[in-house]
């Protein structure tokens, strides 16, 4: 029988009491928040921790993809500076359990910062896990063993199509060298005293979806360890019109129990004899919104608030996401929409632990892990909507209502 000393409880005035033992069996540390949320099989306690960061090393790249977020805003881009980094580094938490990841990515491609390699030794150094977000246009192999010599935990390199002529419209390069890369990733990954994982992230259009089995094909020829399938992000009309996700964008965020018909299913077996159930299932999407063939989890669900992850540029501002990390516009529904930025602290004004547990921040993140904002992708926009500074259910500055990210259409990288 388990100690009760072990157990929650509720006290007289109605609060949860956590118990010592248990506080340090899941880590908490001094200043964490415990985030206690009902959930269809009881209730879900989980820690509101820092665990992730997206490094924006540059803002500049080498390439100019024509998907790219980069072509749709006016600003300026350099490189991170040395005592940039060296704040946010010094800022992380000091011995949150399970550590704070690194991941170098952004809108910049990072390879290309003349001191990457010594910002990635700092991080190891200091006991970070480092992932790393890449084109692989930059890749040799003396790089390639350099990032598994150093302990990199993750590579993921993008490849936007599985045929040369559709990643050279996407990408304006030659597909070849970047599978060689993660061919040559993968062998130093095999050789490396750790793990280094190494895997493949696409963006889906109109033009490249044909080449993606090839894609799939050449994953598995070098052995890669995941493949990732994002839908694009429609910065302009032209990019809407290449999406592939218009109706599944409509009925994104509608709640599950409105849809009509509910469909459970179990899991099956995908061949010959199931395909055409699948295709029958599939076929009536066009008019009424798809079966539900999960509890709808992916439903306004934010990976950067429910997982610990937050976002800094180039120049040390500090955002809740990457969408947020620039003032953009998005091609949602037929219409133009604003997104402004949303700065939570600069790295070298403040140690971003204490950006992290900032009262307005917790605010933040508290209101968009109930997020109780308005359906704007399923009801097609209005006025308010044009703009990511409110919804018509109140939702204030900055309103995620039409985040793609969160409705499971965008993934984040």
């Amino acid at each position: 029988m388990a100690d009760d000393r072990s157990r929650p409880g509720v006290d007289a005035s109605g609060r949860i009491v956590v118990p010592s033992a248990l506080a340090a069996h899941i880590g908490t540390l001094d200043g964490d928040e415990l985030v206690v949320e009902a959930v269809p099989d009881g209730v879900l306690v989980t820690v509101d921790r820092l665990r992730k960061v997206y490094v924006e090393a540059t803002g500049q790249c080498n390439l100019r993809c024509t998907m790219c977020p980069r072509q749709a805003w006016a600003g300026s881009a350099g490189h991170m500076t040395d005592r940039c980094f060296g704040a946010l580094l010094a800022g992380l938490p000091d011995a949150a359990p399970g550590g704070v990841t690194l991941a170098f990515g952004g809108f910049g491609e990072p390879t290309i910062h003349p001191g990457f390699l010594d910002m990635v030794a700092g991080a190891r150094h200091a006991g970070r896990r480092v992932e790393l977000i890449t084109n692989g246009t930059t890749m040799s192999a003396l790089l390639a063993q350099q990032l598994a010599e150093l302990g990199v935990a993750q590579v993921t390199v993008s490849i936007d199509g599985g045929e040369d002529d559709a990643y050279r419209a996407m990408r304006g390069a030659e597909r070849g060298p970047v599978v060689e890369a993660v061919a040559m990733l993968r062998e130093h990954a095999r050789r490396g005293a750790g793990r280094m994982s190494v895997g493949i992230a696409c963006v889906l259009t109109r033009q490249n979806a044909a080449s993606l089995p090839a894609l799939v094909e050449a994953a598995m020829r070098v052995r890669a360890d995941f493949v990732s399938i994002s839908n694009i992000v429609p910065h302009t009309r032209a990019l809407a019109e290449s999406a592939l996700c218009e109706h599944a964008t409509q009925v994104s965020n509608m709640r599950p129990e409105s849809w009509r018909p509910r469909l459970s299913i179990g899991r099956f077996d995908l061949n010959g004899r199931t395909r055409p159930l699948l295709e029958a299932l599939l076929k009536p999407l066009p008019v009424i919104p798809p079966p539900a063939f999960d509890r709808g989890e992916w439903h306004n669900h934010c990976r950067f608030v429910r997982e610990g992850m937050v976002a800094v540029s180039w120049d040390g501002r500090v955002a809740p996401c990457l969408s947020l990390l620039y003032d953009h516009t998005e091609h949602l529904g037929g219409r133009d929409k604003t997104v402004r930025a949303f700065e939570v602290g600069r790295v070298e004004s403040g140690p971003l632990r204490d950006i992290w547990r900032d009262a307005g921040f917790r605010a933040f993140r508290a209101q968009v892990r109930k997020f109780d904002t308005s359906p704007c992708l399923s009801c097609g926009g209005c006025d308010i909507s044009e703009t990511n500074e409110g919804d018509c259910f109140g939702t204030p500055f900055p309103a995620c209502s039409e985040c793609l990210w969160a409705q499971g259409l965008v993934l984040c990288p």
